[in-house]
């Protein structure tokens, strides 16, 4: 690819080179931050709603697992992790609050994507690209909400008032 980028555009790649690559593909679980609350799987199995969720979500738990947790044995029946979590049925979703992006400890940080506070395995719903999208909308307009406060603080925006503003942007918020 660094070949086809040089021989193709070699005034912005010519001299350029690999440093270094990902000792594994298809990584998609890094480092999540402990915020004001962590999104469960129990939250994502009751179709969880909270009065200050930022956006709803509804992908399934998409997660790659160790040989250890490949089977768990239910009844006799070995249930592998795409069978152990219902998916939704058209129309449920649930919240995802705005706790989740706020780190605890930290005035001046939102965080939006896969780091967001989650367990591990609801993170393999949350991690994906129309949700971060969701979240990333929601954490921009809390930053602008935070800086316009005397004293900025991204856990005292007010989330009535950011939830309406994503509503007027036409986000689904129930």
């Amino acid at each position: 690819f660094r070949d086809a980028l040089a021989e193709f555009h070699p005034k912005a790649f010519g001299n350029a080179h690999l440093a270094a690559t990902g000792s594994l593909i298809g990584v998609r679980e890094t480092r999540r931050i402990v915020g004001d609350y962590c999104l469960t799987v129990e939250d994502y199995l009751a179709r969880k709603s909270f009065p200050d969720e930022v956006y709803r979500n509804n992908y399934f738990i998409d997660i790659h697992t160790t040989p250890e947790e490949a089977g768990q044995v239910r009844s006799g029946e070995t249930l592998f992790v795409e069978e152990r979590f219902e998916r939704y049925k058209d129309g449920e979703s649930h919240g995802v609050p705005y706790r989740c992006l706020t780190p605890k400890g930290l005035k001046n940080v939102l965080v939006a994507g896969r780091s967001i506070s989650t367990d591990r395995i609801t993170q393999g719903s949350t991690r994906v690209m129309p949700s971060c999208l969701c979240m990333g909308e929601a954490a921009g307009m809390a930053a602008k909400f935070a800086v316009d406060m005397a004293e900025a603080d991204v856990h005292r925006v007010d989330t009535d008032r950011l939830r309406d503003r994503l509503r007027e942007e036409g986000a689904y918020l129930p």
